[in-house]
């Protein structure tokens, strides 16, 4: 059976897993508000004038932030199944 080695160490994946988590829920709530209307992100004259397609975009930035939230827990586990001291670089 093929052993996986991990791309990134085990500080980085923690860290790029919390960072990405945290984007998904921002960006889902930013394109709720867009999407909704919302009088604090639509309301102003530079505001932009569809809040549907910003909506959409800020879906579409979730979900890659989803994806590459996969792709970090996937490291954790990967390091949690290596023994101690086997990475190699």
């Amino acid at each position: 059976m093929m052993q996986l080695k991990p791309f990134v160490s085990l500080f980085n994946a923690a860290f790029w897993l919390a960072i990405s988590v945290f984007g998904v829920i921002i960006l889902s709530e930013f394109g709720y508000a867009f999407d909704h209307n919302f009088e604090a992100v639509m309301g102003s004259v530079n505001d932009p004038e569809d809040g549907h397609v910003v909506a959409t975009t800020c879906y579409t930035a979730a979900f890659v932030y989803f994806i590459l939230s996969g792709l970090f827990a996937c490291q954790l586990v990967v390091h949690q199944r290596l023994p101690r001291g086997e990475i190699r670089l």
